[in-house]
């Protein structure tokens, strides 16, 4: 009997499975979809959307301490938050969709693509150049 049994194992451990939702996390907030079997999006899709509800309610410290937690990058942090907001202002639910694609030709295993309904871009914040221009001075060496 499965009573009170909840989740999938995806036959891996913890460790494991925490290691996937990280990256495949990070994949989408950088890629803004990924490619990946059913049941690999249908894991990692909750926790997505949870993210996203909490991105755009709670505060810029709680937004960026969840995301740490699962990206650990500040700076990555900060973009995503500030992209995410700018797009998705408005909305509370749905920011993510299943599409199905194909079936893998190796085991047949279905893929999908997980994505964001609205398309946001990273910015990346160019860094100002700091030129010294420092003038070599020779010694003689007698």
């Amino acid at each position: 009997m499965r009573h009170r049994i909840y989740g999938k194992k995806l036959g891996r451990n913890i460790k494991q499975r925490r290691a996937l939702i990280r990256q495949q996390l990070r994949s989408i907030f950088t890629h803004n979809h990924i490619l990946t079997t059913e049941a690999k999006a249908k894991f990692v899709q909750p926790v997505l959307e949870k993210l996203s509800h909490q991105i755009i309610s709670s505060s810029d410290i709680t937004a960026s301490r969840l995301l740490n937690r699962y990206l650990q990058d500040r700076q990555l942090v900060k973009r995503i938050i500030s992209a995410f907001r700018s797009v998705f202002a408005k909305e509370t639910a749905n920011f993510t969709k299943i599409t199905r694609i194909k079936h893998r030709q190796g085991d047949n295993a279905l893929l999908v693509k997980l994505e964001f309904v609205k398309p946001f871009s990273l910015e990346i914040p160019k860094a100002k150049e700091n030129k010294k221009e420092t003038k070599k001075v020779k010694t003689k060496t007698v």
